[in-house]
């Protein structure tokens, strides 16, 4: 276990006799004496930050610089990505920015990826979005839009040209429900989906479509009417437990949505920048596999909380869409997060507050809950320490991978130079239990509160600055900035 832990594995931690990169007197930072996970493997070496970019990697004691943060016993990793988050639902989008940016630090994440919706032009309506989001985050960002007529779609080239936005997403589970719930004139049906991808294909610049599987006449029809059309509570309804979502939102809904929508997007020639979104159940991971084996190169991400809990541990916290399922699901999605089907965490982080989210009943409590902060801590702990994945494939799918995936990299997601200087330093070893006051949220829970988790940053790096250390968040609000691509 110690081997897994320390992230040795079966490949021994190479050390490095050289310097790469520009040499110059002293640099803005230098984090030495660690072990630094690259796409190469482990490799004991410093590394420098200059002008917020890495600058050079060089054997221990190599590099000077005005900072020196001692990483001795520890191992440096790129920032961790949270491509799924979705700032701006409970609170304004310039709170969550600030707010959960400051969580984000604590829990190693340096750039998250907010999917975000609204009914309007966007073309004439993003300004005011960027202009809250650039005054508040404490680390990078990037918008990925959610599509919700026809209208949106012809947008698609003035969202690129104008706001350096190459990412989307299609919620299948607005299906019949995207008139009464946003006022817009669709449906959201396949033939939206079907003009939404072909146009994405016909882009120059490289694009990502995120796609949530539901088959809406499966769920709706199990739910007895659309969840997503508010209605009034049925105040005769008897108390429910948890498991009810897990049978009205099945597994085979999920399943055969994501085969639909990857074979729509096969039929654009677009099935590379595919992306399913939150995939929760072990039969959706297996037919993604399956389609991967014939040919089709479509990437998934899962989340922690199917990861990590399961439907007969959870209450109305951990209500969400889809839902926590079972053990046996939570063993096949480590199983194809190691064998590689599946490629990406994300979180589905939305920062609420208990008022916010617990009902009278598990009916009316809210989705959606906090989860970023705890994102790579999970993955180390659940994944890294027990032996499920080695540490160089916990960095793949928490960073490098997600950065490739949503059209970041090499800017994001890798140890190399000149890349951006976001860098995580972990103790592999460091045991703490997750409370509220500790993720440093808006929110007042957290899904794991008093959950004991084993590997935690020690220090984070923005930009080639120190941004977090030992519980202290120092970057300021305003200090990130929007991702601009195509890079």
């Amino acid at each position: 276990m110690d081997e897994v832990r320390r992230g040795t594995g079966d490949r021994r931690s190479r050390s490095l006799s050289r310097v790469y990169g520009a040499r110059v007197m002293s640099y803005d930072l230098v984090i030495t004496n660690g072990t630094l996970v690259t796409e190469s493997g482990l490799l004991e070496a410093d590394v420098a930050a200059e002008d917020g970019t890495i600058a050079a990697i060089g054997s221990h004691g190599s590099l000077e610089a005005e900072e020196i943060i001692d990483a001795d016993e520890k191992h440096v990793l790129p920032g961790a990505i949270d491509p799924h988050t979705h700032h701006g639902i409970y609170n304004s989008l310039a709170e969550d920015a600030n707010t959960e940016s400051r969580s984000d630090l604590v829990g190693g994440v340096t750039t998250t990826g907010n999917f975000f919706r609204r009914p309007g032009s966007y073309e004439k309506i993003m300004d005011d979005y960027v202009e809250a989001a650039e005054s508040n985050y404490r680390h990078d960002y990037f918008f990925s839009l959610g599509l919700l007529s026809f209208e949106h779609v012809e947008e698609i080239p003035t969202i690129i040209d104008e706001f350096g936005i190459t990412t989307f997403k299609w919620y299948m589970n607005y299906k019949y429900a995207a008139s009464e719930k946003f006022g817009v004139d669709c449906e959201m049906r396949d033939d939206f989906g079907s003009k939404f991808i072909e146009t994405l294909a016909k882009q120059d610049e490289p694009t990502t479509l995120g796609y949530h599987s539901e088959n809406v006449e499966i769920t709706n029809a199990l739910a007895g009417g659309n969840p997503y059309i508010e209605t009034e509570a049925d105040e005769t309804a008897e108390e429910e437990e948890y498991e009810v979502f897990v049978e009205e939102f099945p597994d085979y809904a999920e399943a055969q949505s994501l085969v639909a929508g990857a074979s729509l997007a096969r039929q654009h020639g677009y099935d590379d920048s595919f992306y399913a979104v939150h995939v929760s159940a072990g039969r959706t991971a297996d037919e993604l596999a399956t389609l991967q084996e014939a040919g089709y190169d479509v990437t998934g991400e899962t989340c922690t909380h199917y990861l990590t809990l399961t439907s007969e541990e959870c209450d109305d916290r951990m209500k969400v869409n889809p839902p926590v399922r079972h053990a046996e699901d939570q063993e096949t999605l480590w199983n194809r997060l190691a064998d590689g089907t599946i490629s990406c965490i994300g979180t589905d982080h939305c920062a609420n507050t208990t008022d916010e989210k617990i009902g009278e009943t598990i009916r009316e409590s809210k989705l959606g809950f906090p989860s970023s902060g705890t994102m790579l801590p999970l993955i180390l702990s659940e994944g890294v320490n027990e032996g499920r994945i080695s540490l160089e494939r916990a960095v793949d799918v928490t960073s490098t991978n997600t950065a490739k995936a949503w059209n970041l990299y090499p800017k994001k997601g890798t140890v190399r130079v000149g890349s951006d200087a976001d860098l995580v330093v972990v103790d592999l070893e460091e045991t703490k239990t997750v409370t509220p006051e500790r993720l440093q949220s808006v929110a007042d829970y957290s899904i794991y509160d008093g959950r004991a988790v084993t590997g935690w940053p020690t220090q984070t790096i923005v930009g080639g600055e120190l941004a977090y250390e030992e519980g202290q968040v120092l970057a300021e609000p305003g200090t990130g900035t929007h991702v601009d691509r195509p890079l």
